[in-house]
Protein backbone atom coordinates (compact mmCIF):
# COMPACT_ATOMS: atom_id res chain seq x y z
CA UNK A 1 0.00 0.00 0.00
CA UNK A 2 1.54 3.49 -0.74
CA UNK A 3 1.80 6.26 1.73
CA UNK A 4 -1.01 8.44 2.43
CA UNK A 5 -0.80 11.67 0.33
CA UNK A 6 -0.59 15.13 1.29
CA UNK A 7 -2.85 18.61 -0.49
CA UNK A 8 -1.85 21.71 -0.10
CA UNK A 9 -4.87 23.55 -1.41
CA UNK A 10 -3.78 27.07 -2.61
CA UNK A 11 -6.73 29.76 -2.92
CA UNK A 12 -7.58 29.94 -6.58
CA UNK A 13 -6.44 33.54 -7.18
CA UNK A 14 -2.92 33.00 -5.67
CA UNK A 15 -0.22 33.83 -7.73
CA UNK A 16 3.14 31.21 -8.64
CA UNK A 17 5.11 32.61 -10.94
CA UNK A 18 8.74 33.84 -11.23
CA UNK A 19 7.56 37.37 -10.40
CA UNK A 20 4.50 37.24 -8.98
CA UNK A 21 4.18 34.95 -6.06
CA UNK A 22 1.96 35.24 -3.36
CA UNK A 23 3.48 34.75 0.41
CA UNK A 24 0.98 32.03 0.44
CA UNK A 25 2.32 30.73 -2.28
CA UNK A 26 6.11 30.69 -1.16
CA UNK A 27 5.55 28.90 2.02
CA UNK A 28 3.94 26.09 0.45
CA UNK A 29 7.07 25.61 -1.47
CA UNK A 30 9.44 26.26 1.41
CA UNK A 31 7.38 23.68 3.52
CA UNK A 32 7.40 21.13 0.57
CA UNK A 33 11.21 21.22 -0.28
CA UNK A 34 12.42 20.48 3.59
CA UNK A 35 9.59 18.76 4.93
CA UNK A 36 10.16 14.98 5.36
CA UNK A 37 6.79 13.93 3.37
CA UNK A 38 8.37 15.54 0.16
CA UNK A 39 7.54 13.09 -2.01
CA UNK A 40 3.79 12.53 -0.99
CA UNK A 41 3.06 16.30 -0.98
CA UNK A 42 0.74 17.79 -4.06
CA UNK A 43 0.57 21.57 -3.89
CA UNK A 44 -2.76 22.62 -6.18
CA UNK A 45 -4.16 25.64 -7.58
CA UNK A 46 -5.33 27.32 -10.43
CA UNK A 47 -2.70 29.70 -11.75
CA UNK A 48 0.37 28.27 -13.46
CA UNK A 49 3.51 27.89 -11.11
CA UNK A 50 7.27 28.92 -12.84
CA UNK A 51 9.05 27.26 -10.17
CA UNK A 52 10.55 23.68 -10.98
CA UNK A 53 10.87 22.53 -7.59
CA UNK A 54 7.26 22.33 -6.58
CA UNK A 55 5.35 19.43 -7.04
CA UNK A 56 2.22 21.36 -8.42
CA UNK A 57 -0.91 20.08 -10.00
CA UNK A 58 -2.71 22.91 -11.63
CA UNK A 59 -6.78 22.67 -11.94
CA UNK A 60 -7.76 23.72 -15.06
CA UNK A 61 -11.68 23.65 -16.78
CA UNK A 62 -12.90 24.03 -13.19
CA UNK A 63 -15.35 27.25 -13.95
CA UNK A 64 -19.31 26.63 -14.20
CA UNK A 65 -21.53 29.45 -15.49
CA UNK A 66 -23.92 28.07 -13.45
CA UNK A 67 -22.04 27.79 -10.38
CA UNK A 68 -19.81 30.43 -8.09
CA UNK A 69 -16.61 29.98 -8.49
CA UNK A 70 -15.02 29.59 -5.09
CA UNK A 71 -18.00 26.25 -4.69
CA UNK A 72 -17.15 25.09 -8.28
CA UNK A 73 -13.22 25.26 -7.02
CA UNK A 74 -14.03 23.64 -3.87
CA UNK A 75 -15.78 20.83 -6.30
CA UNK A 76 -12.64 20.57 -8.40
CA UNK A 77 -10.26 20.16 -5.63
CA UNK A 78 -12.78 17.35 -4.07
CA UNK A 79 -12.03 15.76 -7.03
CA UNK A 80 -8.44 15.68 -7.57
CA UNK A 81 -7.86 14.89 -3.72
CA UNK A 82 -10.00 12.16 -3.22
CA UNK A 83 -7.15 9.91 -2.09
CA UNK A 84 -4.97 12.12 0.01
CA UNK A 85 -5.40 11.28 3.28
CA UNK A 86 -4.57 15.06 4.33
CA UNK A 87 -5.68 18.36 2.87
CA UNK A 88 -4.52 21.26 3.82
CA UNK A 89 -6.59 24.23 2.67
CA UNK A 90 -4.55 27.88 2.63
CA UNK A 91 -6.77 31.02 3.76
CA UNK A 92 -9.94 30.00 2.59
CA UNK A 93 -12.09 28.74 5.73
CA UNK A 94 -15.22 28.87 3.70
CA UNK A 95 -14.13 25.82 1.45
CA UNK A 96 -13.70 23.53 5.19
CA UNK A 97 -16.91 22.74 4.81
CA UNK A 98 -17.37 22.03 1.41
CA UNK A 99 -14.35 19.31 1.07
CA UNK A 100 -15.79 17.97 4.64
CA UNK A 101 -19.28 17.23 2.60
CA UNK A 102 -17.45 15.48 -0.36
CA UNK A 103 -14.86 13.99 0.94
CA UNK A 104 -16.15 12.46 4.80
CA UNK A 105 -13.04 10.39 5.75
CA UNK A 106 -9.92 12.57 4.90
CA UNK A 107 -8.19 14.46 7.49
CA UNK A 108 -8.77 18.30 6.96
CA UNK A 109 -6.61 21.22 8.36
CA UNK A 110 -7.13 24.80 7.55
CA UNK A 111 -3.91 27.08 7.25
CA UNK A 112 -4.78 30.45 8.24
CA UNK A 113 -2.42 32.67 7.12
CA UNK A 114 -4.10 36.24 7.72
CA UNK A 115 -7.12 37.74 10.31
CA UNK A 116 -9.82 35.00 10.50
CA UNK A 117 -11.63 37.81 11.61
CA UNK A 118 -12.06 39.01 8.08
CA UNK A 119 -12.18 36.45 5.86
CA UNK A 120 -15.86 34.13 5.02
CA UNK A 121 -16.46 31.46 7.19
CA UNK A 122 -14.72 32.89 9.90
CA UNK A 123 -15.38 35.86 10.88
CA UNK A 124 -17.79 35.22 13.86
CA UNK A 125 -17.11 32.79 16.97
CA UNK A 126 -20.06 30.53 15.60
CA UNK A 127 -18.30 29.93 12.58
CA UNK A 128 -14.66 29.65 14.08
CA UNK A 129 -16.50 27.14 16.54
CA UNK A 130 -17.98 25.10 13.75
CA UNK A 131 -14.75 25.25 11.70
CA UNK A 132 -13.25 23.64 14.85
CA UNK A 133 -15.71 20.89 14.59
CA UNK A 134 -15.29 20.89 10.82
CA UNK A 135 -11.55 20.23 10.39
CA UNK A 136 -8.93 18.09 12.27
CA UNK A 137 -6.53 21.11 13.16
CA UNK A 138 -5.91 24.84 12.59
CA UNK A 139 -2.77 26.45 11.87
CA UNK A 140 -1.93 29.98 12.88
CA UNK A 141 1.32 31.61 11.42
CA UNK A 142 1.56 33.49 14.46
CA UNK A 143 -0.10 33.65 18.17
CA UNK A 144 -1.44 37.03 16.94
CA UNK A 145 -3.16 34.43 14.41
CA UNK A 146 -4.44 32.00 17.20
CA UNK A 147 -6.09 34.35 19.60
CA UNK A 148 -7.97 35.99 16.72
CA UNK A 149 -9.49 32.78 15.80
CA UNK A 150 -10.01 31.30 19.37
CA UNK A 151 -11.63 35.19 20.50
CA UNK A 152 -15.10 33.64 21.89
CA UNK A 153 -14.47 30.10 21.33
CA UNK A 154 -13.00 27.51 23.53
CA UNK A 155 -10.53 24.97 22.58
CA UNK A 156 -10.39 21.81 24.36
CA UNK A 157 -8.83 19.59 22.11
CA UNK A 158 -6.11 21.90 21.33
CA UNK A 159 -7.00 21.70 17.70
CA UNK A 160 -5.72 25.65 16.64
CA UNK A 161 -1.54 25.38 16.47
CA UNK A 162 1.09 28.10 16.24
CA UNK A 163 2.99 26.90 13.09
CA UNK A 164 5.19 29.84 12.21
CA UNK A 165 5.97 30.31 8.42
CA UNK A 166 9.71 29.72 7.84
CA UNK A 167 12.47 30.80 5.14
CA UNK A 168 16.10 29.72 4.47
CA UNK A 169 18.84 31.06 6.19
CA UNK A 170 21.35 32.25 3.24
CA UNK A 171 25.36 32.38 3.77
CA UNK A 172 26.20 36.11 4.27
CA UNK A 173 28.10 36.95 1.15
CA UNK A 174 29.72 40.51 0.20
CA UNK A 175 29.86 44.15 1.69
CA UNK A 176 26.61 45.85 2.60
CA UNK A 177 25.59 48.99 0.77
CA UNK A 178 23.98 52.04 2.36
CA UNK A 179 20.82 50.63 1.01
CA UNK A 180 17.59 50.80 2.73
CA UNK A 181 15.20 47.82 1.39
CA UNK A 182 11.66 47.43 1.02
CA UNK A 183 10.39 44.71 -0.15
CA UNK A 184 6.68 43.57 -1.02
CA UNK A 185 3.47 45.03 -2.40
CA UNK A 186 3.31 48.84 -2.30
CA UNK A 187 0.34 49.32 -0.57
CA UNK A 188 -1.13 51.69 1.93
CA UNK A 189 -1.65 49.27 4.38
CA UNK A 190 2.05 48.14 4.17
CA UNK A 191 3.14 51.86 5.15
CA UNK A 192 5.26 52.30 2.11
CA UNK A 193 3.81 55.88 1.29
CA UNK A 194 5.12 56.30 5.08
CA UNK A 195 8.63 55.56 4.26
CA UNK A 196 9.07 57.54 1.36
CA UNK A 197 8.15 60.50 3.02
CA UNK A 198 9.86 59.41 6.06
CA UNK A 199 13.18 59.28 4.19
CA UNK A 200 13.05 62.42 2.39
CA UNK A 201 12.15 64.20 5.89
CA UNK A 202 15.27 62.23 7.00
CA UNK A 203 17.87 63.77 4.92
CA UNK A 204 20.49 60.79 4.57
CA UNK A 205 23.17 61.95 2.60
CA UNK A 206 24.76 58.80 0.45
CA UNK A 207 21.84 56.68 1.31
CA UNK A 208 19.35 54.95 -0.83
CA UNK A 209 16.02 53.83 -0.60
CA UNK A 210 15.55 51.10 -2.99
CA UNK A 211 11.69 49.96 -3.35
CA UNK A 212 10.75 45.97 -4.94
CA UNK A 213 7.95 45.19 -5.34
CA UNK A 214 4.50 45.83 -7.35
CA UNK A 215 2.43 49.01 -7.26
CA UNK A 216 -1.35 47.54 -7.77
CA UNK A 217 -2.69 50.98 -5.94
CA UNK A 218 -0.38 53.42 -8.02
CA UNK A 219 0.90 54.56 -4.53
CA UNK A 220 4.54 55.67 -6.67
CA UNK A 221 2.20 57.74 -8.87
CA UNK A 222 -0.20 59.80 -6.23
CA UNK A 223 3.96 60.45 -4.99
CA UNK A 224 5.27 61.84 -8.08
CA UNK A 225 7.76 62.89 -8.23
CA UNK A 226 10.34 61.15 -5.51
CA UNK A 227 12.04 62.20 -3.46
CA UNK A 228 15.70 62.21 -4.33
CA UNK A 229 17.55 58.90 -3.19
CA UNK A 230 14.73 56.58 -3.89
CA UNK A 231 14.54 54.07 -6.48
CA UNK A 232 11.82 52.11 -7.40
CA UNK A 233 13.20 48.54 -9.45
CA UNK A 234 9.28 47.56 -10.24
CA UNK A 235 8.04 43.84 -9.86
CA UNK A 236 11.23 41.49 -9.48
CA UNK A 237 11.67 38.44 -8.86
CA UNK A 238 11.60 36.63 -5.35
CA UNK A 239 15.51 35.82 -6.11
CA UNK A 240 16.29 39.43 -6.97
CA UNK A 241 14.30 40.51 -3.87
CA UNK A 242 16.44 38.87 -1.76
CA UNK A 243 19.52 39.91 -3.36
CA UNK A 244 18.45 43.31 -2.33
CA UNK A 245 18.04 42.12 0.92
CA UNK A 246 21.50 41.10 0.95
CA UNK A 247 23.22 43.76 0.08
CA UNK A 248 20.87 46.77 1.89
CA UNK A 249 22.41 47.50 5.12
CA UNK A 250 18.76 48.00 6.87
CA UNK A 251 15.42 47.38 5.96
CA UNK A 252 11.83 48.54 6.42
CA UNK A 253 8.75 46.70 7.38
CA UNK A 254 6.48 50.16 8.77
CA UNK A 255 3.03 48.03 7.86
CA UNK A 256 0.07 50.23 9.29
CA UNK A 257 -2.80 47.32 9.61
CA UNK A 258 -1.85 44.18 11.41
CA UNK A 259 0.27 42.30 9.97
CA UNK A 260 -0.53 38.54 10.44
CA UNK A 261 2.78 37.17 10.36
CA UNK A 262 5.32 39.12 8.15
CA UNK A 263 7.47 37.23 5.99
CA UNK A 264 9.35 40.31 4.67
CA UNK A 265 10.92 40.97 7.91
CA UNK A 266 12.02 37.28 8.57
CA UNK A 267 13.68 37.64 5.11
CA UNK A 268 15.05 40.93 5.59
CA UNK A 269 16.50 39.43 9.34
CA UNK A 270 17.89 36.32 7.82
CA UNK A 271 19.76 38.73 4.95
CA UNK A 272 21.47 40.53 7.82
CA UNK A 273 19.75 43.76 7.69
CA UNK A 274 19.01 46.17 10.37
CA UNK A 275 15.13 45.79 10.57
CA UNK A 276 12.94 48.74 11.24
CA UNK A 277 9.58 48.10 11.81
CA UNK A 278 6.12 48.94 13.44
CA UNK A 279 4.15 47.34 15.94
CA UNK A 280 1.48 45.81 14.23
CA UNK A 281 -0.56 42.74 14.29
CA UNK A 282 2.34 39.95 14.72
CA UNK A 283 4.91 42.12 13.83
CA UNK A 284 6.57 42.37 17.16
CA UNK A 285 6.01 38.98 17.91
CA UNK A 286 8.29 37.96 15.16
CA UNK A 287 10.95 40.81 15.40
CA UNK A 288 11.31 40.66 19.31
CA UNK A 289 14.43 43.00 20.45
CA UNK A 290 15.86 42.37 17.06
CA UNK A 291 14.09 45.60 15.36
CA UNK A 292 13.79 49.46 15.93
CA UNK A 293 10.48 50.49 16.10
CA UNK A 294 8.17 53.07 14.67
CA UNK A 295 5.25 54.72 14.44
CA UNK A 296 5.25 55.10 11.06
CA UNK A 297 1.80 57.86 10.78
CA UNK A 298 4.62 59.86 12.62
CA UNK A 299 7.04 61.30 9.53
CA UNK A 300 8.99 62.87 11.94
CA UNK A 301 9.73 59.90 14.37
CA UNK A 302 10.01 57.49 11.82
CA UNK A 303 12.75 60.54 9.61
CA UNK A 304 14.48 60.26 13.23
CA UNK A 305 14.44 56.72 13.79
CA UNK A 306 15.77 56.42 10.01
CA UNK A 307 18.68 58.59 10.45
CA UNK A 308 19.88 57.28 13.90
CA UNK A 309 20.29 53.52 12.21
CA UNK A 310 21.87 55.24 9.61
CA UNK A 311 24.02 56.87 11.50
CA UNK A 312 24.60 54.73 14.27
CA UNK A 313 26.77 51.75 12.95
CA UNK A 314 26.94 50.79 16.24
CA UNK A 315 23.09 50.14 16.49
CA UNK A 316 22.94 48.95 13.04
CA UNK A 317 25.29 46.26 13.26
CA UNK A 318 23.23 45.05 16.57
CA UNK A 319 20.53 44.80 14.99
CA UNK A 320 21.64 43.23 11.73
CA UNK A 321 23.34 40.25 14.22
CA UNK A 322 20.36 40.36 16.69
CA UNK A 323 17.91 39.69 13.57
CA UNK A 324 19.75 37.18 12.09
CA UNK A 325 20.69 35.11 15.03
CA UNK A 326 16.78 35.40 15.50
CA UNK A 327 15.78 33.93 12.40
CA UNK A 328 18.58 31.03 12.50
CA UNK A 329 17.00 30.19 15.96
CA UNK A 330 12.63 30.37 15.49
CA UNK A 331 12.35 30.96 11.64
CA UNK A 332 15.12 28.62 9.48
CA UNK A 333 13.09 26.90 7.00
CA UNK A 334 14.20 23.21 8.45
CA UNK A 335 12.62 23.83 12.34
CA UNK A 336 10.02 25.44 10.72
CA UNK A 337 8.77 22.49 8.23
CA UNK A 338 9.70 19.94 10.92
CA UNK A 339 7.03 21.86 13.21
CA UNK A 340 4.70 21.47 10.59
CA UNK A 341 5.40 17.86 9.74
CA UNK A 342 5.01 16.74 13.46
CA UNK A 343 1.49 18.23 13.32
CA UNK A 344 1.12 16.64 10.33
CA UNK A 345 2.16 13.02 11.45
CA UNK A 346 -0.38 13.62 14.49
CA UNK A 347 -3.54 13.52 11.91
CA UNK A 348 -1.57 11.01 9.61
CA UNK A 349 -0.66 8.27 12.99
CA UNK A 350 2.37 9.00 11.86
CA UNK A 351 3.70 10.77 14.85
Amino acid sequence: MSAPRIAVVLPSRETFTLKHSGAVALCGRDFARFSRFAGRIDILGAGPCEYEDVPYKRLTDWRRWWRRDRDAYAQAVAEVTADHALIEVQNRPHMVAKLRRRLPKAKLALHLHNDPQQMQGSRTPAERARLMQTCEAVYCVSAFIRDRFLAGVADPGGKVVVIANGAPLPALAGEKAPIIAYTGRLIAAKGAAELIRAFAAADLAGWRLVLAGGDPERLLHRLAPLPEGVEWLGQVSHAQAMALLAQAEIAATPSVWDEPFARAAVEAMAHGAALIASRRGALPEVCGEAALYVEPADIADFAQALRRLAQDEGLRRGLQQAGRARAAAMFEIGGATARLDAARARLLGEA
